[in-house]
Parts: structure tokens; C-alpha cells; sequence
């Protein structure tokens, strides 16, 4: 009885421990900037329908700031997350506004961003289970959900990169998958002073 009580106390710290390594490994490979910029295209699946959606544009994080997420085509359209709000945009047009004084998901939602986008992976261990591998420069995490709110909305979330995040995988609850490809990263300053104000 007694060997089955510590065995039960083992496993959780070793696992505990493999993720932290995990973690400190993939931290060690990533860049971590104060503003990062690049492209994306997001490949979105939807049962139910035949063709998947493709979007293409670009990204702006900034560490403290927020995320401004810019799709080109097939539409212009802007989606601005800061720590109090999250707004939506199109054809310089509100198209949605969410207050995180009303709504507290608003404050989890920028979170996420901002760690999916820049591989806070810090960030990301405090919403998610990890797993994964390094080989040389790469990386590759798998993130469960931990128990909670996340839960009701992503089943997994696979992530690839280097020094930089590269790719996105998203497996929501409802059955859709979205596939984001980030390139042509850059860390140069803020051009655009206002952006998050």
C-alpha cells in the first residue's frame, strides 16, 4: 500500500518535471521580442463544407501591448486584442466590440494570442498540458487544454518553429481546424506608435 502511495506521488512530479524541461528547451531555441511582425495564411476546415477557407495577411504582437491580426484577402478586416478589449473591424467600421470588464474571457483570449503567436511558452504552460520534442534548432509542442473554460472551445493546439513560432495547428471543440502558417518574421520597432492605444 505504501509503495502504490509514493509511485502515485512519483509520476506526477516526473511528469511535471519532463514538461518543465520540455518548456526551458523550447524557451532556450525562440526569440523573444518586445514587437514581432510577420505574414500569415490560415487554412480553415469546416465540417460540412467542402473546401476549406483560406485567408491571407498580417500580424503585428507586442509584449504588453497586444496583438493586431490584419486579414488581406479574401476580405480586409483587423482584429485588435489589448488587455481590456477585443474589436473587430471592417471597412474602418466596428464590426464587434467585447469590453473585459464585462466579458473576463476577453483577457484569456489576448493571452493566448499573444503566447501562440510568440511562444510564450511560459504563458502557454499555464493553460495547457504540454508534450513534444526539440531536434537541433526546431521544436514541436502539443497542448492540452488543462481543466476549465479553454476546455469548451479548443480540443488540442500543435505548435512548430524555430527561433520563431512557424506554425499553428488548431483543433477546435466544435469539429473546425484551422491551420496558421507564419512567415517573414521581423523585430523591428514600433512603426506605428498608436497601434494598441
Amino acid at each position: 500500500m505504501k509503495r502504490r502511495a509514493l509511485l502515485i506521488a512519483v509520476l506526477p512530479a516526473t511528469g511535471w518535471a519532463a514538461e518543465a524541461n520540455l518548456a526551458q528547451a523550447v524557451r532556450e531555441r525562440l526569440q523573444q521580442p518586445e514587437w514581432l511582425r510577420g505574414e500569415f495564411t490560415q487554412t480553415k476546415k469546416v465540417p460540412g463544407f467542402a473546401k476549406p477557407l483560406v485567408s491571407t495577411g498580417n500580424f503585428v504582437a507586442a509584449r504588453g501591448r497586444g496583438v493586431l491580426w490584419r486579414t488581406l484577402k479574401p476580405f480586409a478586416s483587423e482584429l485588435r486584442l489589448t488587455q481590456n478589449e477585443i474589436r473587430a473591424t471592417q471597412g474602418g467600421q466596428t464590426a464587434m466590440k467585447l469590453d473585459a470588464s464585462r466579458e473576463p474571457a476577453v483577457r484569456l483570449i489576448n493571452t493566448l494570442m499573444f503566447a501562440l503567436l510568440n511562444g510564450d511558452v511560459g504563458g502557454l504552460a499555464e493553460l495547457f498540458e504540454l508534450s513534444g520534442s526539440t531536434k537541433g534548432p526546431a521544436w514541436q509542442l502539443a497542448l492540452t487544454p488543462k481543466p476549465g473554460p479553454l476546455q469548451q472551445v479548443l480540443k488540442k493546439v500543435e505548435l512548430e518553429g524555430d527561433g520563431f513560432v512557424r506554425r499553428i495547428q488548431l483543433f477546435e471543440a466544435n469539429g473546425d481546424e484551422s491551420l496558421i502558417q507564419l512567415t517573414q518574421p521581423r523585430t523591428d520597432g514600433a512603426a506605428e506608435p498608436g497601434l494598441f492605444q
